[in-house]
Order: structure tokens, then C-alpha cells, then sequence
């Protein structure tokens, strides 16, 4: 992990309800699922827990570019659920390609400069682009966890060389 990452003010753990880091796969994704569903079915932030940790989850599958090779390629990262007074936290990291790190920053400053109207909108226009290009990666998801949270997308990005940038990410969801 890089080392500033966890030295930044939101995305320091003070209660964890869940910390992980290593390959992240399918099976321990549905794992945690499950334990979101026991421990926070009696809640009103059950529905929203689930479907923004399920995305941060996938995107470190996707986009992460540490392989643990040992049984397979697995793609490797972090995963936090953090408990605050009003809120929990959902932070994810892993490494990315530099070259796509500027764009993604560039979507997230977007999306977090719209309101609620204006994120459903983008919304929209990005299933369309999605339909129209057959693209399986027009950062829908990023929207949809805005949407969700109403609190934005916290971002870090920490350079490690001239190939990699470790890439954090922390959405809040109020209690």
C-alpha cells in the first residue's frame, strides 16, 4: 500500500467492522455480501452498504493491475468497512495504471460537482453512450455510488513509479 494512503484524514480506520487486503475474488466478495446482509439487514443502510461495497469490490477486480499469481490471477487490493459516530465508510485501494488515472480523477471531480438531478441525468446519458458503443466500462457505477452515498466519491491517488499509481477510494454512507 502506498504510504500516505491510510494517513489521509477520511480514510484512516477507526472502528473496522471489516479490513482486507489481498486477492480479491468472486467467492470472498459473496462472503462479505453475506456478512453486510446479517449484521445490517435490521438497518436503513442495508440496501446501500451492499450495492456500493458490491461496486467498489468489482472495480478492484477489474481494474487492478497487482496479480497475485500463487493459484491464479487474482486481482489484489484493499477492502474497509470503517464505523463512524454518523456514518460508515466504504474504502477500497489498489494499483492502476497511470495512464488511466487521470481520467478517472477527471470523471470523479465531474460527478462530484453535480447534484442529485444532474448525477441521474449523467446517468442516463452514460447507458446510452453504453448501448451506442458497447462499452462495458462508462463509469456508471462511479454515478450509482454518488447517487447512493449523496456524499460524493473521496479519491486518492499516490504515484508508486513511472507504470503505477496506487488508486484509493472512500464513499460515505450516512447511519
Amino acid at each position: 500500500m502506498a504510504n500516505s494512503f491510510m494517513y489521509h484524514t477520511d480514510f484512516q480506520v477507526q472502528a473496522p467492522i471489516i479490513t482486507y487486503k489481498g486477492p480479491i475474488t468472486h467467492e470472498l466478495i459473496a462472503k462479505i455480501k453475506g456478512y453486510i446482509q446479517r449484521t445490517f439487514k435490521k438497518t436503513k443502510v442495508h440496501y446501500k452498504l451492499l450495492a456500493i461495497f458490491i461496486e467498489l469490490a468489482q472495480n478492484v477486480i477489474v481494474y487492478s493491475e497487482e496479480q497475485n499469481t500463487f493459484i491464479g490471477n487474482e486481482s489484489v487490493g484493499t477492502l474497509i468497512i470503517d464505523e463512524r459516530d454518523d456514518c460508515y465508510l466504504l474504502i477500497t485501494g489498489n494499483t492502476v495504471s497511470n495512464s488511466s488515472v487521470e481520467t478517472l480523477l477527471e470523471r470523479c471531480e465531474y460527478i462530484n460537482s453535480l447534484d442529485r438531478d444532474g448525477l441521474r441525468k449523467f446517468k442516463r446519458d452514460l447507458r446510452k453512450k453504453d448501448k451506442d458503443q458497447k462499452n462495458k466500462r462508462a463509469g456508471i457505477g462511479l454515478v450509482q455510488m454518488a447517487l447512493l452515498s449523496g456524499h460524493g466519491l473521496q479519491v486518492i491517488a499516490e504515484r508508486i513509479n513511472d507504470e503505477f499509481t496506487y488508486l484509493g477510494f472512500c464513499v460515505k454512507v450516512m447511519k
